[in-house]
Order: C-alpha cells, then structure tokens, then sequence
C-alpha cells in the first residue's frame, strides 16, 4: 500500500520516514519538514486499505495521545489488550 502513501518514502524534505508499526496493521512515519526549522509531522497509514491520516502534532505529542487512549488511530485495544510495547531490531 506503499503507492496510496501522501509522499515517497525517504529521508529528504516532504518524504515520509517509517518509524513503528502496530500489531493492528497501521504503520506509523514522520513527514520530514520542507523547512528545518519547522516541525515533525505524524502520518498514520493503514495497511489493510490505502486510508492514510496525516496529525499536525510532533511525535511526542502524537505517541502522548496514544498513551493516553485518544483516538489517533492505532487505538484498537481489543488487539493489543496489554498496550503497547517496543523491541529493539536487530
């Protein structure tokens, strides 16, 4: 579903930069600002369809939400009952 992404996949200004993934399907990137003093964005994107959702907030902020349950849209707890969690690879 790569080709339904807003944006290349990439490091340069307007790119996306894949950073998580969830055991629901959705990936999670950061839009690379088109200026460096500008911040980070969150672009969520469903790999079940081409539905993509871009949040105006820094990763922090976005991953605080998700924490908190808010809705941004990895917030499916009937599939990851214990929450979330992190691995490092390899």
């Amino acid at each position: 579903m790569a080709e339904f992404l807003p944006s290349p996949v990439g490091g340069n200004p307007g790119e996306l930069m894949p950073v998580a993934s969830a055991t629901t399907g959705e990936a999670v990137f950061l839009r690379v600002p088109d200026d460096p003093s500008s911040p980070w964005r969150v672009v969520v994107q469903e790999f079940d369809s081409p539905a993509w959702t871009l949040y105006e907030m820094t990763f922090s902020e976005w991953l605080l939400a998700y924490l908190k349950g808010m809705d941004v849209t990895l917030c499916v707890r009937d599939r990851a009952l214990d929450g979330p969690f992190w691995e490092f690879l390899p």
